[in-house]
């Protein structure tokens, strides 16, 4: 007979599953545009795939912005430090390259930027398969 379920357990399981298509190790977008295939590994060890219409246009902003490479996918991480839901972006070029894809300014730190439901909607429809979420405990 086993015990009861420790609700750390559960919760560690459920993070595990939810972050199982974050990389371990992101890659540049000069690696992804020369692949026949753009793909990344997430952990849990799929391959999956980046469209080369999404890559051409992140090419597209971030030549326009006047910055050569960033990595990708670009995390949409889960902050949960805030009073309202939203989502953390990481990195002056991540953010840099974001803000451009929403038509925005502002928002952040020049290294960290903060969206809300109405970005987040917007950047997956522009970008898909070149963001991913992530949970954290």
């Amino acid at each position: 007979m086993s015990g009861p379920i420790s609700d750390d357990g559960v919760l560690r399981k459920l993070l595990q599953h939810m972050n199982s298509q974050v990389p371990p190790k992101r890659m540049s977008l000069s690696e992804l545009l020369r692949m026949s295939d753009p793909h990344y590994v997430g952990r849990d060890g799929c391959e999956y795939l980046i469209s080369k219409d999404e890559l051409a246009l992140i090419k597209d902003t971030m030549a326009e912005l006047g910055i050569s490479d960033v990595k990708l996918p670009i995390l949409l991480i889960a902050d949960t430090g805030n009073e309202q839901s939203s989502w953390r972006v990481d990195g002056e070029t991540e953010c840099a390259l974001v803000l451009r894809l929403l038509d925005k300014t502002g928002g952040g730190t020049k290294d960290r930027l903060f969206l809300y439901a109405p970005h987040i909607v917007c950047l997956r429809r522009k970008v898909p398969t070149a963001t991913v979420c992530a949970f954290l405990p």
